[in-house]
């Protein structure tokens, strides 16, 4: 897909990039490392987005922590950002009006469904899971997952965040948020597409932001040499 050439206010730039899924880790050194490996990817791709959208090369970004340990790049004009890795799957989000989440998951057997159910979502969205087809519904509590962590990262609170406040119907219509996140019609959600078998959603802290995403390739590896095989973490 070619870059689009959109950026500025009122826009948020995504880019979704996912490798092999990186199978089931052995133990714990090899599910530390596995994390590790796609959250450097997380990083690269952020880099790299930012490059792309302002004159400052990878090597040269400052990246920092907010005070709510959202990541921050510093000296860039007031850019927001957001990373988000999962499975194989990184994504970085860019915005110019206001904090911005994204999330993203690989659709995956949910074997505790019942449980996250019960944990983050509503009892509206319960229901619209359970309305499904037993095959759709692992999909649509993902789909809910997404949105809700989206929102949560542009709020910059995290997993501490009341995920059940944040409730969306299934085609993505926002119908309340937790104290704090202020009027509905001054946040912007958005569902993106993403490469097969991959969920993303972007939440801005702005009204009328329009999500621009892209699916470029994963990232390489600087440490892994020539020939290794394809960047990201495998299993």
């Amino acid at each position: 897909m070619d870059e689009p050439h959109l950026a500025g206010s009122g826009y948020v730039v995504v880019w979704v990039a996912a490798g092999d899924p990186p199978g089931v880790p052995d133990g714990l050194q090899e599910r530390a490392a596995v994390y590790r490996g796609t959250r450097a990817a997380a990083h690269r791709l952020g880099r790299q987005l930012v490059a792309a959208y302002t004159s400052c090369p990878p090597e040269q970004q400052a990246w920092e922590r907010d005070a709510r340990g959202r990541p921050l790049v510093v000296g860039l004009g007031g850019l927001h950002v957001s990373l988000s890795h999962a499975d194989g799957v990184v994504a970085a989000a860019l915005a110019w009006d206001g904090p911005v989440g994204v999330d993203v998951e690989r659709l995956r057997p949910l074997p505790d469904r019942g449980a996250l159910a019960r944990t983050a979502l509503a009892g509206s969205e319960r229901a619209a899971v359970d309305a499904l087809p037993e095959e759709l519904r692992d999909a649509q509590l993902l789909r809910f997952w997404t949105r809700k962590e989206a929102v949560a990262k542009a709020l910059g609170s995290g997993l501490a965040t009341h995920l059940r406040g944040i409730v969306t119907t299934a085609h993505g219509a926002v119908v309340s948020l937790p104290d704090g996140c202020g009027e509905l019609s001054a946040w912007s959600l958005a569902d993106l597409p993403a490469p097969g078998g991959v969920l993303a959603s972007v939440a801005v802290r702005a009204p009328g932001v329009r999500a621009v995403a892209r699916t470029p390739a994963l990232p390489a590896d600087p440490d892994r040499p020539p020939g290794g095989g394809a960047a990201g973490p495998r299993g």
